[in-house]
Formats: C-alpha cells, sequence, structure tokens
C-alpha cells in the first residue's frame, strides 16, 4: 500500500493558513510566515491537512510521534480484523478415552479464542467395516465438547473420513 504524500513545513505553498493544534485546538487565520515561527519556538511541525482557494488549514504536530501513532493504530486495525483460523483436530478409530479428553481439552482452549473448529476421524483398511462405531466415537467426541461449541453442520461421511464443523459458542 502506497504511503499518502504528506506536505510538511517548507513545501507548504500558502499566504494565508488556518493553525490547528495537534489536540485540535483552533489557533485561527494567520500568514504562513507565524506559523512558522510559532512552529519553531515550540519545536513542532506544520503539516497541510486540507487546502481550499484562499485558505489552507494547517497542523501544528510533532511529525514524528505522528507517524508513530499512525502506524500503532493501523497494527491495532489489523488485528481487530483478522478472522479466527479454522482448526483441525484429527482422532482415529482406535483413540483411548484418555487421549479424547486431552483432544476436547485443546479444543476448549480454541473456543476460548474464538476459533471454528473441524473434526475429523479417517478410517484406513479394515476400519472401514465399522462405520457405526466410527460415527459413535465421532458423536461421543462432539457431545464432550458441546459446552464451549456448537454443531455447524452435522457429522457427514465422505468416502473414509467422518467430518463435523464446530462453531465456538
Amino acid at each position: 500500500m502506497k504511503e499518502k504524500q504528506r506536505i510538511l513545513n517548507d513545501d507548504i505553498r500558502a499566504n494565508l493558513v488556518q493553525l490547528v493544534t495537534d489536540d485540535g485546538e483552533n489557533l485561527w487565520e494567520m500568514s504562513l510566515k507565524d506559523a512558522k515561527t510559532k512552529a519553531t519556538e515550540e519545536g513542532l511541525d506544520l503539516m497541510e491537512m486540507w487546502r481550499n482557494g484562499k485558505v489552507t488549514i494547517i497542523k501544528l504536530l510533532d511529525y514524528w510521534k505522528f507517524l508513530y501513532r499512525q502506524k500503532k493504530q493501523e497494527q491495532k486495525n489489523k488485528q481487530k480484523w483478522k478472522a479466527p483460523d479454522l482448526k483441525t483436530i484429527r482422532i482415529t478409530f482406535k483413540i483411548w478415552e484418555h487421549d479424547l479428553q486431552i483432544k476436547a481439552k485443546q479444543a476448549h482452549w480454541f473456543a476460548e479464542h474464538g476459533h471454528p473448529l473441524k473434526v475429523s476421524l479417517m478410517l484406513r483398511w479394515r476400519e472401514n467395516q465399522y462405520e457405526n462405531i466410527a460415527r459413535e466415537k465421532m458423536q461421543s467426541f462432539v457431545t464432550m465438547i458441546e459446552d464451549t461449541y456448537k454443531l455447524d453442520w452435522d457429522i457427514k461421511k465422505m468416502w473414509n473420513t467422518f467430518t463435523a464443523m464446530l462453531k465456538a459458542k
């Protein structure tokens, strides 16, 4: 993204300016020369904000602080709009009860951070003949985590894999 070009200090071309402080206080209209002397007295910069035919609005500020605040605000906005990642938990047909509890604890942590969850169970070789047991295992895992997640769409079987999509409550 290309940064907006700012007009600063000696690059400002205007006769009459309206000076505004960094706090938003209006110091009214004055000549550009008076505005420059005020800026040098206070050790601050002048930045052109808006230009209209005869009056140019100029802000009196510390330019490096302004850039720093702007960068921090962009970082904060970027964090706000970050979409939660889809987390996947894979369980197996032969998984033990204790291992399921550990996976459930991991799912609770994902729910605390607002991540959607995909639970999958893949059947291999001879396990394919025990579809009903695999579906029950998936259902029991989903009921384990139903206090933090709700089922987005029901448990589906595609080829040799059972899949369930869940959303954090």
